[in-house]
């Protein structure tokens, strides 16, 4: 499994400079719009799509028939993916929270912000960001190279849409979601970001075994 971290690594390595821009873009964002929050998001969603990109390059060219051969199992290879994935939402979380601080201390001069909320807010973002990569990783194992990206994009196209028509229902209802969130999370937000995490290793397992499942059942 080593090997296959050392592969995965030497891909994410070339786009060092895709890291950067993200990076200055969301120091600008935070920064410019004192928009301190907007970075836990905003890197969320890059987990996944890291990791849908490894999985397409090592079915690009068959290339699964050549890292197939070697001695790595199925199951070694599934898994391997779900503990990178794991590593690669704690990475961008870490990016996120440097840079969150940053914002807040350059408007606060003060280590105020730092509070249960603050870290709370961090985990339920890392659960959003695991969340997906529970939706993408099967997916981008039964696709692979040829049609990876058009799920991808279905994907995430299919979570905005999912957010929107929530939205418009709740303001069709007269109902100010963004008031009614804040009620719930500041009256019980351990308990609800307990519930989330205990809620997400959950589907995460399923998707694992689902993971599984396609790949035994693909032929290279």
């Amino acid at each position: 499994m080593k090997g296959l971290f050392i592969k995965d690594y030497s891909y994410i390595k070339q786009s060092k400079f895709l890291f950067l821009f993200l990076i200055i873009f969301g120091l600008g964002f935070s920064f410019i719009y004192d928009y301190h929050t907007f970075v836990y998001g905003y890197f969320s969603v890059f987990p996944s799509i890291m990791l849908m990109s490894t999985i397409n390059y090592d079915d690009y060219n068959h290339g699964f028939t050549s890292l197939l051969s070697l001695p790595i199992s199925k199951k070694e290879y599934i898994k391997q993916k779900y503990c990178l994935g794991l590593i690669l939402g704690l990475l961008f979380l870490a990016i996120a929270f440097i840079i969150s601080c940053l914002s807040y201390y350059r408007s606060l001069h003060s280590f105020q912000f730092l509070n249960s909320d603050l870290f709370c807010g961090c985990i339920m973002s890392l659960m959003f960001a695991y969340f997906i990569i529970a939706l993408a990783t099967p997916v981008a194992i039964y696709f692979g190279s040829q049609k990876g990206q058009l799920a991808m994009m279905v994907i995430f196209g299919g979570i905005f849409v999912m957010g929107f028509i929530i939205y418009f229902i709740f303001n069709l209802l007269g109902i100010d979601l963004k008031a009614w969130i804040d009620t719930i999370a500041s009256s019980s937000i351990p308990f609800i970001t307990l519930g989330i995490v205990v809620i997400t290793a959950i589907l995460n397992f399923i998707s694992y075994q689902i993971s599984i499942k396609i790949f035994n059942k693909k032929e290279y």
